[in-house]
């Protein structure tokens, strides 16, 4: 079945003198998107069917809209209300939610509802939202491990997907964790670097691997934010440039530095895994605004 999806803009000022195609281009639209906005004839300025060429004034109203078959999407994820999910932040496109910790992401079969986004989309039906002139329905843009716990973004309507999905591929849209961790570091801030492969054995882990080896690049950037001397613990910031399969964990491991909790990578046994992601970056999708959410507490 396909549906409609319709996006209005109001051009503002610092938007105007630019081209359609500019606009979307500086706005993470990716080119499929681009191509089948014009394929469809689904741009209009003021009303009036327009080209990619057209140039864009303030207080213009630009509508896109936009044929999308349902069985292209992902999903359809049915609602559950058993849990409530913590919202941090939202607008008519998106969500920032605080994911606990043990709670997976997504369904991996039909019958599977405990889920991140079943919980999410139990809230958007319950407050009848609506989003690009359609119910609000819940996508996954990014992935956090189930034994992680913060925030994770969650896209509304299937146009505002393939926009954070860009951001997050160029690194515009950014995830910084926080981590419990065993010992104490020589230096404060530093970088690691060891790149990241299969393991030999396991292949629910990772290793650290050389290139020859089919290692891939992998870059963690720490630092140092608090050390209790009682528990010979530091609770560490982390910011990835590159996205590997459990590169936090592993990287700290190979450190010396285990997560309190990781029983995966020789953090001490605890309660829970003691990895959390306490702030999101983002260009906010259509007006470009940059936006910061970030979480009040660690580990709550």
């Amino acid at each position: 079945m396909k549906r409609i999806y319709q996006k209005r803009i109001l051009i503002a000022a610092n938007q105007a003198g630019q081209t359609v195609k500019s606009y979307l281009k500086g706005a993470f639209v990716p080119k499929h998107i681009r191509g089948q906005l014009r394929q469809q004839r689904g741009i209009r300025v003021n009303d009036q069917i327009v080209s990619t060429a057209e140039e864009l004034r303030a207080g213009n109203e630009l509508l896109l809209t936009l044929d999308i078959d349902d069985g292209d999407l992902q999903g359809p994820y049915p609602g559950n209300s058993s849990q409530k999910v913590a919202i941090v932040f939202e607008n008519e496109d998106l969500l920032v939610v605080n994911k606990a910790e043990g709670m997976k992401m997504h369904p991996h079969s039909p019958t599977e509802e405990d889920t991140l986004l079943n919980f999410v989309q139990a809230y958007l039906d319950a407050s009848h939202s609506t989003s690009a002139n359609q119910p609000a329905k819940a996508f996954m843009t990014h992935r956090l491990d189930r034994a992680t716990s913060g925030l994770v973004l969650i896209a509304k309507n299937p146009l505002t997907v393939p926009i954070l999905n860009r951001q997050i591929k160029d690194k515009v849209a950014k995830k910084t964790y926080i981590a419990k961790v065993t010992g104490f570091f020589e230096t404060k801030v530093g970088t690691f670097t060891q790149p990241i492969g299969l393991h030999p054995s396991e292949s629910r882990l990772r290793a650290i691997r050389p290139l020859e080896e089919g290692g891939q690049p992998a870059l963690t950037h720490y630092q140092v934010l608090s050390q209790d001397a009682s528990t010979h613990e530091s609770l560490v910031q982390l910011d990835l440039e590159t996205g590997r399969m459990h590169q936090l964990r592993l990287h700290l491991a190979a450190a010396g530095h285990p997560i309190v909790g990781d029983d995966l990578y020789g953090g001490r046994s605890a309660n829970r895994l003691y990895l959390q992601s306490t702030a999101l970056s983002f260009m906010t999708p259509w007006t470009n605004q940059p936006t910061i959410v970030k979480l009040a507490e660690h580990f709550q």
